[in-house]
């Protein structure tokens, strides 16, 4: 009697144990999908303030949320629109002069004297700007095109979340338009790197000696960035640090000296009447202004200086950024998270119909995977394209079918008469190597394409990286969950809808 009570005493504790565990693992499952999933306003904020959802926090790709773009026309070009605005207007004094003055050349109008016998010349400045800018604006995810010959395209993904894109988090919309904006701005800029001791243009003077080149000054210039701070950092060189330390230790005490590119104060200054201790020079700012700031710099440094001044004619002198919608529609990013849904639902209800209740542990991974992705995408801020959410799905795939094949193995070692707990241990040692095999071969490969590629394609290998190794994580997760659901369960092989010819008196 004393041992069937114990008996009796250590099922009753497997089943609180396996009950407790598998609810505390669905309660995280819930309240993790909760805020994965759903955005609501504040309680108690009046509606002010949202929290907005793991999915709506993602940033998208261009097919789900636009992408800007701004027309640059270099000094003696306007656009069609704007050239329309001032002959159209009776009250504007340069109506008349305008159909003398330029020729329409596609969706442009040149000024004559442009399209003379240098017209060549002149289109071949704009093409050589073209290829500075693409350096400039490169790396930041431009791309840069020479339109109508005369005039350069600047286009940018938005790369919006959801939740600014749909107009819920505005903020944030209106923050990656002004980057946006603060970019094309400064990195247009023509002229040369001078040190003045004023911070406005026409009322100051350089402090360096007019012959030098400013821009021999530099080492290096760089964007700095540690621990969340961002910066400029900017390196002198053995004679710029000489040079500059002269300059500025013999100016006003109190007062500072400003760098300019052309006649642009970008704000970045020196202190006169102190002499200079270190050859590096850091200028903290927004993570935006540091990286535009020390793209321009460097390449001014670098001597890659533009012909031309664009966007300071008449009416165009203001650059305005246009943004589109998205190629996909206003509604794909939806689109895709239905797509992803039904591709999740058959992965669950697949291996529900096939494996019984055995499934129902694969159904749980599958959630998992799906929460560690979609964790991973907003903290990480990965661009989330078509092709990534297609990772996203091959990685789903390789995970069920590291499930799958075990749980395939196990069913094998089962029909030649083992008990469950056997099947288990020899299918899982039997499948190892190939398993490991499969995960280690394309967890190189995702890294290699992370490294090696840009812009999508590094974004697309690194989404398979995490999904790789989510994948083999969940897979001995999985053996764990199988044991801790299963245990309490008397007939183990209905549990898993398997079927054994050899009976077994032990179960």
């Amino acid at each position: 009697m004393l041992c069937v009570k114990r008996g009796d005493s250590g099922v009753k504790m497997s089943k609180i144990k396996s009950a407790i565990i598998t609810a505390f693992l669905l309660a995280a499952i819930i309240v993790l999908a909760l805020f994965a999933t759903v955005s609501c306003n504040v309680p108690g904020s009046n509606g002010v303030k949202r929290y907005n959802s793991f999915i709506s926090s993602i940033r998208l790709g261009s097919a789900f949320t636009g992408e800007a773009y701004a027309i640059l026309y270099p000094e003696g070009v306007i656009s069609s629109a704007d050239y329309d605005l001032v002959v159209n207007d009776s009250e504007n004094k340069d109506k008349d002069e305008y159909p003398d003055k330029y020729t329409g050349y596609g969706s442009l109008y040149v000024e004559n004297d442009k399209l003379g016998e240098n017209s060549e010349e002149f289109a071949n400045s704009v093409a050589a700007d073209a290829k500075i800018l693409a350096d400039r604006f490169g790396g930041l995810g431009y791309s840069v095109t020479v339109e109508d010959k005369y005039s350069v395209k600047l286009s940018v993904p938005t790369n919006f979340t959801y939740a600014a894109f749909t107009g819920k988090n505005s903020d944030t919309r209106s923050s990656a338009l002004s980057v946006i904006s603060h970019s094309v701005q400064y990195l247009i800029l023509d002229g040369a790197l001078s040190l003045r001791d004023g911070s406005d243009y026409d009322s100051s003077k350089s402090i360096l000696p007019i012959r030098d080149n400013v821009s021999d000054y530099f080492k290096s210039v760089s964007f700095y960035s540690m621990a969340g701070q961002y910066a400029v950092k900017l390196t002198l060189s053995d004679e710029g640090f000489e040079k500059l330390n002269t300059a500025v230790t013999s100016g006003e005490s109190g007062k500072s000296a400003y760098f300019f590119v052309g006649e642009t104060n970008l704000n970045l200054t020196v202190s006169l009447g102190t002499a200079l201790t270190e050859k590096t020079m850091l200028y903290s700012a927004e993570k935006s202004y540091a990286e535009d700031f020390s793209i321009l710099l460097k390449s001014v440094a670098d001597g890659n200086l533009l012909t031309n001044s664009y966007n300071k004619d008449g009416v165009n002198n203001a650059t305005n950024i246009v943004s589109l919608t998205p190629v996909l529609g206003e509604y794909a990013a939806i689109y895709l998270l239905v797509a992803m849904l039904l591709v999740m639902t058959g992965a669950i209800v697949g291996s529900v119909v096939k494996y019984k209740k055995l499934g129902l542990v694969n159904a749980i991974m599958v959630f998992i995977y799906a929460l560690v992705l979609v964790t991973s995408a907003m903290l990480l801020e990965i661009e989330i394209t078509v092709a990534g959410a297609f990772m996203a799905a091959l990685g789903l795939a390789l995970m069920c079918f590291a499930n799958f094949r075990v749980f395939e193995a196990v069913r094998a070692e089962t029909e030649t008469g083992r008990t469950i707990q056997a099947s288990v241990k020899l299918g899982y040692k039997k499948t190892l190597f190939t398993i490991l095999d499969l995960h280690a071969i394309l967890l190189v490969a995702a890294l290699i394409v992370t490294l090696i590629g840009v812009g999508e394609v590094a974004a697309c290998g690194f989404i398979f990286f995490i999904a790789t190794i989510c994948s083999y994580v969940l897979y001995w997760f999985t053996r764990f969950m199988w044991y801790v659901i299963s245990s309490p369960v008397k007939d183990k092989f209905k549990f898993c809808g398997y079927k054994r010819e050899v009976l077994d008196d032990e179960d």
